[in-house]
């Protein structure tokens, strides 16, 4: 029993100290956490503002987010809309292209047939007329329809010769007249109050047409001829006339006055009048026609009248200087008596503007093409006085002549200016000039027997046009797309 009581006693007593020793611990743990919770709540505090101030920055990220969002679908949004209308656009193109593309194959398929026709034709042409020609010993340098027509005129040319030259003999046939003289009826002599009657003058018709020469013939040499001859300049008058002398000196009867005056029928110009080209005036003299006086005029667009220097003779050149205006010839007949006709005019080519031949605008637009261009012709040294082979130079803002062979070297090198001035000489058809001062003028001379793209004409004519659009240029000037001559 006491053994019971003592174990009872020392667990009670143990338990009390391990109550004891626990409530201490709890006590002091207390203790400490009381003591720790002020710095774990500022440790607290300072957490949660950085957390917030994180959050603040996350807040402003995700506003930029959704702004770079909004405006990133804007563009995407735009950008799909163009790529709907570059498609829209390049579907309308395609048609378009497709559309064009069967115009073109269409256009295609006329023009070969277009040119299928014309090949057949032109087969047609030349084998019908090359063997009308062979027969008259004409025989064209190239097949092609420039030659054949060139020589279809002179075969019509020769034609209407024998045609006239048979009208001639057959009016001989009928009537043939001895002398070119007047005859005159006297008149019976009455006491009537009525005026007296005077036969007419009758005279033989030339029916030969007639190329007006340059010599001065008698009546007696005129008579049964085919030529009329011109009068004999005089250096006082571009149109040459009957000096007051030799109608002074010529005696009139009463014959005379009655006669009718000379003149020209069917004045005409012969040739085609294209630069280069030589043209001639003929007719038919009527009414004791002995002679003429000729005048070439240039008539310019704005109305005013050039009468040509040297240029009296039935025959003329036409040159670049013609070319854009209208060229006539004017004819005073005369006859022996110095007695004034009618003064004639005739237009060439038609009553139309002088143009360049076609093969000389291809030529000259092929070089304005190109931008420069050369040429071989023969420059005068004034030194030797003599003419040196050279090389004209022609580029859009200058031109230089260089001599050929063993004394080669730069005779002028040159820019345009207003004051260059190309000038053609008169009676020289080979001959120009370039003006480049008031006191340097380069005088030169092209070879005309060689092609038309190396003629005097054809030179002339592109330097003229390099000058006038290199002036332009410096004026401010818009540049002319077709060729002043056209």
């Amino acid at each position: 029993m006491g053994d019971v009581d003592f174990h009872s006693g020392g667990n009670l007593s143990n338990s009390f100290s391990a109550l004891t020793v626990s409530g201490r611990h709890q006590v002091d743990s207390r203790l400490i956490e009381e003591d720790n919770d002020p710095e774990r709540i500022e440790e607290n505090d300072r957490e949660i503002m950085q957390l917030r101030k994180q959050l603040a920055e996350y807040a402003a990220k995700e506003a930029q987010i959704q702004n770079d969002k909004q405006a990133l679908e804007n563009r995407i949004a735009l950008i799909h809309k163009a790529f709907d209308q570059q498609q829209l656009d390049l579907v309308e193109a395609t048609v378009k292209a497709r559309a064009y593309r069967q115009d073109i194959a269409e256009e295609n398929i006329r023009i070969g047939y277009a040119l299928q026709v014309a090949q057949e034709e032109r087969s047609v042409f030349i084998s019908s007329l090359v063997p009308l020609l062979d027969e008259q010993s004409l025989r064209p340098e190239a097949i092609d329809a420039y030659s054949i027509v060139g020589n279809l005129r002179i075969l019509f040319k020769h034609n209407r010769e024998r045609l006239s030259i048979a009208e001639e003999r057959l009016r001989e046939s009928h009537y043939q007249p001895s002398v070119l003289h007047s005859t005159r009826r006297e008149a019976p002599i009455n006491n009537s109050s009525s005026h007296p009657e005077w036969a007419h003058t009758t005279y033989a018709p030339s029916p030969e047409p007639v190329y007006m020469g340059v010599e001065r013939k008698t009546n007696e040499d005129v008579i049964g001829s085919p030529y009329l001859p011109s009068i004999l300049e005089e250096e006082s008058s571009s149109h040459p006339e009957a000096s007051e002398d030799d109608i002074e000196s010529v005696e009139y009867d009463d014959n005379d006055t009655n006669k009718p005056l000379p003149t020209i029928e069917g004045l005409q110009i012969l040739g085609e009048a294209y630069p280069g080209h030589e043209i001639q005036a003929s007719g038919y003299s009527r009414n004791g026609t002995t002679h003429c006086g000729f005048g070439w005029v240039r008539h310019l667009p704005d109305g005013s009248v050039n009468y040509i220097e040297g240029a009296t003779q039935p025959k003329y050149t036409v040159t670049a200087d013609d070319v854009d205006t209208y060229l006539s010839v004017e004819v005073q007949p005369l006859d022996d008596k110095q007695r004034k006709g009618e003064l004639e005019q005739r237009f060439a080519n038609d009553n139309k503007m002088i143009t360049c031949h076609p093969d000389m605008v291809r030529e000259i637009e092929n070089i304005l093409k190109i931008g420069h261009t050369s040429f071989k012709l023969l420059v005068w040294i004034v030194s030797s006085e003599t003419w040196e082979p050279a090389i004209l130079e022609i580029k859009k803002s200058s031109f230089n002549i260089k001599l050929e062979g063993p004394n080669n070297g730069v005779v002028v090198d040159n820019k345009y200016t207003q004051s260059t001035i190309i000038s053609l000489p008169a009676e020289t058809p080979s001959e120009f000039s370039i003006l480049i001062t008031s006191d340097v003028e380069i005088y030169l001379r092209a070879d005309n027997s060689t092609h038309m793209s190396c003629s005097r004409d054809t030179i002339v004519l592109t330097m003229r046009l390099f000058v006038k659009r290199a002036v332009d240029r410096k004026l401010g000037k818009k540049k002319m797309r077709v060729l002043f001559f056209k």
